[in-house]
C-alpha cells in the first residue's frame, strides 16, 4: 500500500529515510508535483525525481527517476510534465529552457536547477542558459555534456 499524507510537504519528506536525502526543489501544479533530492548528501551528489500526486485531499508519491524527462499526469490524458535538472555552474542564479518556441525561467538553489514545464504534451526540454553574475551564459548542448563526462571519466582511468 503506497502511503498517504495530507500535505505535500509531508509526502515529500516520507520518501527517504531522514539522513539519506537533501530537498533541492518542488515545483508544485495543482493536485500534481514533482522534487528533486540529492540521496547522497554527504559525497558526490546524486539527483533523483519523484512525482507525487494527490487524490481525495490525500498527498501520495507515484514515479521517480534518476533521470530528468517527462511524466504522464493522469491516465486518460496524454498530458504530463517535462522536466529537466541537474548542476548549475557555479554563480548561477536562473535557468532558462526551451520548449516549442517558448521560454521558462526558474531560479537556481544550492547550485543546483530544477524545470517543470505543466501540462504539455510527450516533450524534452532544452536548457539553453544560465544567469551567471547578471550575464546570460549558453548552457552546454547534450554533446558538450556527454563528452565533458566521457573526458572526466577518462582522467580517473589508470594509464
Amino acid at each position: 500500500m503506497i502511503p498517504e499524507f495530507a500535505t505535500l510537504d509531508e509526502a515529500v519528506r516520507g520518501s527517504f529515510p531522514m539522513a539519506s536525502y537533501r530537498i533541492l526543489g518542488v515545483r508544485e501544479h495543482g493536485d500534481a508535483a514533482v522534487a528533486l533530492f540529492d540521496t547522497r548528501p554527504s559525497a558526490e551528489p546524486y539527483l533523483y525525481e519523484v512525482h507525487y500526486q494527490r487524490q481525495n485531499g490525500q498527498w501520495s508519491e507515484g514515479s521517480s527517476s534518476n533521470g530528468a524527462g517527462w511524466h504522464r499526469l493522469e491516465l486518460d490524458s496524454d498530458l504530463g510534465v517535462a522536466t529537466a535538472w541537474g548542476e548549475a555552474p557555479a554563480g548561477a542564479d536562473r535557468v532558462r529552457a526551451e520548449l516549442g518556441g517558448q521560454v521558462l525561467e526558474e531560479p537556481v538553489a544550492n547550485g543546483v536547477y530544477l524545470v517543470a514545464w505543466w501540462d504539455v504534451p510527450p516533450s524534452r526540454l532544452q536548457v539553453s542558459a544560465f544567469r551567471v553574475k547578471g550575464e546570460w551564459v549558453r548552457a552546454p548542448t547534450i554533446q558538450e555534456q556527454l563528452q565533458a563526462q566521457r573526458e572526466a571519466w577518462l582522467r580517473t582511468r589508470p594509464s
